[in-house]
This record gives structure tokens, C-alpha cells and sequence, in this order.
């Protein structure tokens, strides 16, 4: 067989395994998705009145949710600013905001739970290590280089943003309630104990973030119940930047969060 005819042959040799290696990698238009930990369920209350504190400990300060209260607003809620006035403690951390990688993808964030570490082993990175070359299709050492090659041009990139909720509301009966918190040996708390302490009268440390070495048991007793709960947010396209996916993921983390709030909860 002449070169000439063989020239389409070997351009298709080379091509196929590009547009094979970069399927299932090519997102143009942003996906996002949400995640909780749990379901949480408010007891309705003809009370509709609710006090937000969020916080940042994560190393993205840009995540501020400056819609949650205008949203439980429209839900035909009150934020107030006194936890005397207050049906309704929500309380907000943001514990990480960054590129996904092994251990930090969003199943792995939510499978952590409240408080829960962030990381994972090197057994399950290795897990989520992605795809090898054995997925490749054999067509050719060069077409096989070649699509490997484009698939990390085209790779999507995910980034995940993970809010640690915890939601305190009044009750009329006396509730017994046995909570159990997660701690590193540091003690670094997640800073969700600044106003909680408000409606007892005392101070509640904020589970940990961190790797954890022991859970703290706590049986509490008075005219409160408190829910708590993870929600992780993902955005994904092809060369997705940090600065393009915070404001995305920041709006369905808040949207998420107020769906707590039924209009419905008379």
C-alpha cells in the first residue's frame, strides 16, 4: 500500500484515541451539584424568627454568604440580631473551598459528616487516584500518547466547597438530647460555639477539623433541640479557576442551607 493511502489510516490511528481519551472530560458549561450528610427536619413553629452566624475557617475568605438572610427573608422569615428574639439559632462554618483532590471530593467530605476530618487515607486516595493507561483503547503507541495527552488539556477541573450547619431551636417541652462532637489532640474548634451558648446560658465548644482522635459525648437537657449537618457543594467544567467557581458554589450552598427553612413551617 502506497504512503498516500496510508496517510488517512495513520490520521485516524492518532485522532480516535484523542477524542476517546477526552470523552466524559469535556464540560463547557459549569455543573454543580449538592450533597448533605443527613436529613434535618424543623418542627413548624408559628415563631419565624431566626438569628444567621456564618464563619470562614476554610483558606477561601472569598466564600461570604451575604444572600442566606434576604433568601430566609423572602421564605418569610425574620433574622434578628438578639438570640432572645430568636425561634431560630443557623449557624455556619465553611471548612474547606478548593480544587477537589483525593480525600477532598465531595463524597468524601460528606461521607465525613458535622465536624468530621478532612483527608483521606493513602489507601483511599489511591482509590481515587483516577483513571490509567489500561483504559486506554489500543490503537497505536502514538495515538494512545496523543489522547492521553489531550485528555489533560481538556481534563474538567471540580472544585468543592464543604459548610459545616448547625441549627439550635427553641422548644416548648423539655428536651433530653445526647450530642457527640469529634476533637483533634489540638482542640481546634470549627467556631460555631460564639452565640450557641446564648440559649442555655452556656458555653458549647464547636466539633473539630482536623484529624480525628476522640469523640466527645454530651447528654444535654432544656427547651432547645439541635440539629446538625454537613453540606458540600461541587462545581465542574473544563479549566475551571477558584475565582470563577466560589461565587457558584457559594449560591448553592445558600440556596441548599435556607431549604431547611420551609414557607410552609406556620
Amino acid at each position: 500500500m502506497s504512503q498516500q493511502k496510508l496517510r488517512p489510516l495513520i490520521i485516524l490511528f492518532l485522532t480516535v484515541p484523542m477524542f476517546t481519551a477526552c470523552s466524559g472530560h469535556f464540560t463547557l458549561s459549569t455543573q454543580t451539584t449538592l450533597k448533605t450528610s443527613k436529613s434535618v427536619f424543623l418542627k413548624p413553629s408559628s415563631q419565624k424568627t431566626v438569628l444567621v452566624e456564618t464563619t470562614n475557617t476554610s483558606d477561601n475568605p472569598n466564600v461570604q454568604f451575604s444572600r442566606l438572610s434576604s433568601i430566609l427573608e423572602a421564605k418569610g422569615y425574620q433574622v434578628v440580631t438578639d438570640a432572645e428574639e430568636a425561634q431560630f439559632l443557623l449557624q455556619v462554618n465553611v471548612v474547606y473551598c478548593d480544587e477537589q483532590k483525593p480525600g477532598t471530593t465531595a463524597d468524601t467530605l460528606v461521607a465525613g459528616g458535622f465536624g468530621g476530618t478532612l483527608g483521606a487515607t493513602a489507601g483511599t486516595a489511591a482509590a481515587l487516584s483516577g483513571s490509567s493507561f489500561s483504559t486506554i483503547p489500543i490503537l497505536g503507541a502514538a495515538g494512545a500518547v496523543g489522547g492521553v495527552g489531550i485528555s489533560k488539556i481538556t481534563e474538567d477541573t471540580v472544585y468543592v466547597c464543604a459548610t459545616d450547619v448547625q441549627v439550635t431551636e427553641k422548644t416548648k417541652e423539655v428536651v433530653e438530647q445526647t450530642i457527640t462532637t469529634q476533637t483533634n489532640h489540638g482542640g481546634k474548634s470549627l467556631g460555631l460555639s460564639l452565640l450557641g451558648g446564648l440559649f442555655t446560658g452556656r458555653s458549647r465548644e464547636g466539633p473539630s477539623v482536623g484529624q480525628v482522635e476522640q469523640g466527645i459525648t454530651e447528654t444535654r437537657r432544656g427547651k432547645e433541640r439541635l440539629h446538625q449537618v454537613r453540606y458540600v457543594a461541587s462545581a465542574q467544567k473544563m479549566w475551571l479557576d477558584l475565582e470563577e467557581a466560589t461565587p457558584v458554589l457559594t449560591q448553592r450552598l445558600e440556596n441548599g442551607i435556607a431549604g431547611l427553612f420551609s414557607e410552609g413551617s406556620r
